[in-house]
């Protein structure tokens, strides 16, 4: 079955998630409220933009937030997409700064919510907490192990490997 994947907030970090998830074999649908000529520079083909936070979220197993940090402005992001996400989606909002506690208080199902965050060397980490059922906790961590294995296959070779070949190496 073929995961479904809503990038909400097209920038390069969602430009980045969405690759990610379509190098996964999954499918992809996005929203972000610019205009075309400001995010077609990073949203790569084969992810379909939709008009609407709904439109992008309607279908999505996995909701990837990738805006701001501006817990104001997730928030507002966070209730839209519960509103129209299945109930079983997961939202993960991809942050560095906003803790996972704020996250969910400002959501309408604080269970549905998770926190993804790139430590030193591009691994992820994953934020849950209690109030995150097992089993959603477990199917996101599946999920996003998926995620980071194909991420780490696409990240270049660290600057200490580049330029050796097998022979000198």
């Amino acid at each position: 079955m073929t995961r479904r994947a809503a990038i909400l907030g097209l920038g390069s970090r969602g430009a980045g998630w969405a690759t990610t998830c379509l190098a996964a074999g999954w499918e992809v649908r996005g929203f972000d409220p610019a205009p075309d000529g400001l995010v077609t520079a990073f949203w790569p083909a084969g992810c379909r933009r939709e008009t609407t936070i709904s439109g992008a979220v309607r279908r999505a197993d996995v909701v990837i937030c990738c805006l701001p940090e501006r817990l104001e402005l997730v928030q507002m992001v966070l209730q839209r997409a519960q509103a129209e996400a299945p109930m079983t989606s997961v939202i993960a909002v991809a942050s560095q700064n906003l803790d996972i506690d704020a996250l969910q208080n400002c959501a309408i199902r604080p269970g549905q919510v998770v926190r993804i965050g790139e430590t030193d060397g591009d691994a992820l980490a994953l934020d849950v907490t209690d109030r995150n059922a097992p089993q959603l906790r477990s199917e996101t961590r599946a999920a996003f192990a998926e995620l980071a294995a194909v991420r780490s296959l696409a990240l270049p070779p660290p600057p200490e490997d580049q330029g050796l070949d097998a022979e000198s190496a």
